[in-house]
């Protein structure tokens, strides 16, 4: 596929019409508030501008720009300018001489320009839309006009990289002095000689121009010092591919040079710091966890999430729903990004301890919504998993006509039978003994996940068991280890325990990082069924017959009306929900849309449940295992008539 002059790509979505038939597309950030912060569609191209102090040369940029390149894109300028250079860019962007450029502002504050030029770039190939991303700067010392045949070089030889190079195919330095290009060119060797076998086919590994597949690379692994962001690029990402495309660099247009001996110093860590991190490049790349539940939702994470192991896949198709990184926080930076034109909704909950803390970002965006954690919560993945992931997991699913409810769920052939309780009440020693049995299979502990017509799916998460589920189960298959240290797991990880936290929580006490550190110390007790009822027919998928509610108290039964029975299930979906930072997290995750999602999600598990009967099994003796019956074309049947009473899980 090839971009030439006049061919265009059809994008979709948010538009201002400015007068006949052009039209003005503009993030600002009063105008992303009157459009409800909606999106255009991903465009295929995204042009990262980082600018400082560079006024003057913006406009002619931009009408440079809108004649070379005749495809809908979107121009990102990172500014780190104290000067009027941000009043310019709403300035042109507000104006009506642009047919298909989407221009956006991200002006960074002083404490977010750590980093300098590269840190830029890394933060506007994050924000980035498109599926290629050209790098260039705003001085016109890198010529627009080559955009489209980089583009076309990229698309026509299926690499990762085009570089603009001053030293390949006839390429010039003319817009440098004999001393800079001494400089530039000594530096460019010292590169090449660290990395010989990487920057082999590489001429210029310095140049500030160059076009790179957004999906290639991961900002969040991105440490830059200074200017040199390619260089970076390159020696983190071995396996990309790369071709070169000569061009004449050019006198400034304006501004003035950031070279500085400063700089160059900074060259010289950057080359240091990246030579030690490839010494060790397969550790260095890390490993990526990759889950597909059900082909409904994916996640991509830089850390395991074992609540996720039976969905995880050797590759996904297409980008993640939901990506977790690991990121360093710093406890001198509070609150968000200031962004004053991008309307995609992000988050930051702290426990102002920076990344020896529970820090956490969202990011809800399309097609990926992004998550950015701290080392302290990656090095406790059931806190990631629960705390962080499933929430987000929990409101996409809604999105996707599936509702992710707080039930058990066992199977009768094609019937599926939930079971839901409020949070450590005994739901799941319930359900294990119902399965020893062995007359019913397994589909869900914890969770279930649910559609609007009563499809079942099953989520098997491992299930968190206590000393009494162990004792009240004859076929648990547990070391003798794992049984030592089960009183504690089960003491700290008990319903007494959650209540004291929450009530920490209440205090202004940073609980979510204690939680995240005792997590890591001593983990919840945390094994699949197979372990637990060794042979247990594990099910996949079936139709909703019946729901039965389990509480403690007095012993009774008693048949629910089907509005009743609703409003108990969500109240324990949302018991489930209460440890933070969720009440941070809630409001952006389920009404970032136009929708209230709530009301969704209610809609769907209301018309899953339409004809199942529902039962309340109130119980002194915890005994529900014999107790709950479910329906059957012969009438009512006990589920297990003969089975002793059970203690509570």
């Amino acid at each position: 596929m090839s971009v030439s002059k006049g061919e265009r790509f059809e994008t979709a979505g948010r538009t201002s019409e400015v007068g006949n038939d052009s039209k003005q597309r503009l993030t600002l950030a009063d105008e992303a508030v009157a459009s409800n912060g909606q999106h255009n569609a991903a465009p295929t191209l995204s042009l990262v501008v980082p600018t400082r102090n560079e006024s003057l040369g913006i406009e002619h940029l931009l009408e440079r720009l809108e004649t070379a390149i005749d495809i809908d894109c979107e121009i990102i300028f990172v500014d780190d300018s104290d000067d009027p250079t941000p009043w310019s860019v709403r300035r042109l962007a507000e104006s009506q001489r642009w047919s298909h450029l989407d221009i956006r502002l991200i002006h960074r504050t002083s404490r977010q320009r750590r980093g300098g030029l590269g840190s830029a770039v890394v933060e506007g190939v994050r924000q980035a839309r498109g599926e290629w991303v050209c790098v260039l700067d705003s001085d016109l010392q890198h010529p627009p006009e080559l955009i489209p045949e980089m583009l076309n070089t990229a698309l026509d030889n299926g690499v990762d990289v085009v570089i603009g190079s001053r030293y390949a195919n006839q390429g010039r330095d003319e817009g440098l002095t004999m001393a800079r290009r001494f400089v530039s060119r000594s530096c460019a060797v010292a590169a090449k000689t660290v990395f010989p076998l990487r920057l082999r086919k590489v001429s210029d590994p310095l140049s500030g121009f160059f076009l790179v597949r957004r999906e290639a690379i991961d900002p969040d692994k991105l440490h830059p010092h200074g200017f040199k962001i390619l260089l970076e690029i390159l020696g983190r990402n071995p396996q990309l591919s790369i071709a070169e495309i000569g061009f004449t660099f050019s006198e400034r247009y304006a501004g003035l040079s950031k070279a500085s001996v400063r700089e160059g110093l900074r060259y010289f860590w950057q080359l240091g710091d990246l030579r030690i991190s490839a010494h060790g490049s397969g550790r260095q790349s890390g490993r990526l966890y990759l889950y597909n539940i059900h082909n409904i939702l994916s996640v991509q994470s830089d850390t395991s999430l074992p609540e996720l192991e039976k969905f995880r896949v050797r590759m996904l198709e297409g980008p993640p729903s939901i990506r977790v990184n690991l990121k360093r926080f710093d406890r001198r930076e509070r609150g968000e990004l200031i962004d004053l034109v991008h309307a995609t909704p992000r988050i930051r909950y702290d426990e102002a301890l920076g990344h020896r803390g529970f820090s956490v970002e969202v990011e809800i965006g399309e097609p990926t919504t992004r998550v950015w954690a701290s080392a302290t919560i990656t090095k406790s993945p059931h806190v990631l998993y629960t705390n962080v992931v499933e929430p987000i997991l929990r409101w996409h699913f809604v999105e996707c006509g599936y509702a992710l409810v707080h039930a058990a769920c066992f199977t009768d052939g094609e019937d599926a039978h939930l079971v839901t309780a409020r949070t450590d009440t005994g739901k799941t020693t319930t359900m294990l003994k119902i399965l020893e049995r062995g007359d019913y299979g397994f589909l869900s502990d914890d969770l279930t996940l649910v559609n609007e017509n009563g499809e079942v799916l099953t989520y098997p998460k491992p299930l968190t068991i206590s000393q009494h589920t162990v004792h009240a189960l004859q076929s648990a298959e547990l070391t003798r280890s794992e049984r030592l240290t089960l009183p504690l797991q089960s003491r700290l990880h008990s319903k007494q325990g959650r209540e004291f936290a929450l009530y920490l929580a209440e205090k202004n006490i940073p609980v979510a990082t204690i939680n995240a550190i005792v997590q890591r110390l001593v983990p919840p007790p945390k094994y699949h069924v197979e372990r637990l009822v060794p042979g247990a027919p594990l099910s996949h998928s079936a139709r909703v017959r019946s729901l039965s509610i389990i509480e403690r108290g007095d012993d009774f039964q008693r048949a629910l009306k089907p509005q009743e029975a609703l409003d108990i299930l969500l109240e324990n979906c949302e018991d489930a929900y209460g440890f933070p930072p969720y009440s941070v997290l809630e409001t952006l995750l389920h009404s970032s849309q136009d929708d209230d999602l709530r009301f969704r999600e209610r809609e769907i598990i209301a018309s899953a449940l339409d004809s199942a009967p529902a039962t309340l099994y109130g119980s002194t003796t915890m005994s529900w295992a014999t107790d709950i019956h479910i329906a059957t074309d012969e009438g009512a049947t006990d589920i297990v008539a003969d089975l002793a009473r059970v203690t509570p899980g």
